[in-house]
């Protein structure tokens, strides 16, 4: 849309896609570090890339395509 993110009214996006790879048990009680990255924004379409890491270690990847609401799904002001 050419607009910031952050800037009002939020985007708001549903789930087209998940995947997710388990790799390792996450243990319980320690700092989680997630890093996400857009690999892909086409159109309504944009593909984020994700790892979680458990003290360096990554216990799970996955990635999602979200698909930008069309507007007479997005919720509607009183």
């Amino acid at each position: 849309e050419g607009r910031e993110p952050g800037s009002l009214p939020p985007f708001r996006y549903v789930t087209g896609q998940l995947l997710v790879d388990y790799i390792a048990p996450t243990p319980l009680g320690v700092e989680l570090e997630v890093r996400a990255r857009v690999e892909e924004s086409k159109g309504r379409k944009t593909t984020v890339s994700a790892r979680v890491l458990a003290n360096g270690k990554e216990t799970a990847k996955g990635q999602v395509v979200a698909v930008q609401m069309p507007e007479h799904l997005r919720p509607q002001k009183d």
